[in-house]
């Protein structure tokens, strides 16, 4: 335990020394407030970009409330390019290491295997979760100022149960990351499945009650008062979190 929590902290302290807190931070900082700008100011944005025949906007159109529209925010703006950003930022947390002999360096110490990958697990959770949680505290105050309130306790539970969706994705790029060597297929691999599972989820139903990304939906639903919370999907997202890491681990000990 005593080498987990040591190793947590020099994933930590190397990404200070990258910025990653910092460029990751705005990153999504920037991506919270563009959504609630673009509706709630889309019709002065469209009047000042010249030549808008052909479009019509409807004077009578509804007004979104303040939970659409930061619902808007995560599935077009978090889980999309967000969801990118974030993959590529860390497509490299196995393979750098693997690369500089850094691994080498640190498995022929005291350090178990499992020590090893869950603090690349737990390090790299902290330092997105860090940045995703001020983006969405972000786009949560300007949701708020500009459409509405809504409960502030319905966000932490959307924040918690959407950080094990994070989670599951960073155990996939450690997964992958044992297959693959290259950062950029890594990269896109990761993207690949995460678009997927998203995709199966929303297309099928019967499929969505045992993908990970069915606890997206249930972070969502948190927010729209009909407060279901399916352990199932808990359960199936962090064991298949767990279960990347033992595929992984066990195709180290192969090497």
């Amino acid at each position: 335990m005593n080498n987990l929590f040591i190793l947590v902290r020099a994933e930590l302290a190397e990404a200070l020394k990258e910025y990653k807190f910092i460029w990751l931070t705005l990153f999504f900082g920037t991506l919270g407030v563009t959504q609630p700008l673009i509706n709630k100011y889309m019709d002065v944005i469209l009047n000042h970009i010249g030549d808008t025949s052909g479009i019509v906007i409807d004077p009578n159109r509804q007004v979104p409330n303040a939970t659409d529209v930061f619902l808007s925010t995560i599935s077009g703006q978090f889980n999309q390019i967000g969801l990118i950003i974030l993959i590529i930022s860390f497509m490299g947390l196995i393979a750098t290491d693997r690369n500089s002999g850094m691994q080498d360096f640190i498995l022929t110490r005291p350090v178990s295997l499992y020590s090893y990958l869950y603090s690349k697990l737990i390090g790299h959770w902290l330092i997105s979760m860090f940045s995703i949680s001020v983006g969405v505290l972000v786009s949560y105050l300007y949701t708020v100022y500009l459409f509405g309130t809504f409960s502030f306790l319905k966000l932490l539970g959307f924040l918690v149960l959407y950080s094990l969706w994070i989670l599951y994705l960073i155990s996939l790029v450690i997964l992958i990351s044992t297959f693959v060597k290259n950062q950029i297929l890594i990269a896109i691999l990761t993207i690949t499945f995460a678009l997927f599972w998203i995709f199966t989820k929303n297309f099928s139903h019967a499929l969505s009650q045992i993908v990970p990304a069915k606890i997206l939906t249930l972070a969502e639903h948190q927010l729209l008062d009909l407060h279901e919370l399916n352990y199932v999907s808990v359960f199936i997202c962090l064991m298949l979190t767990v279960l990347n890491i033992s595929w992984a681990g066990a195709k180290f000990n192969k090497f």
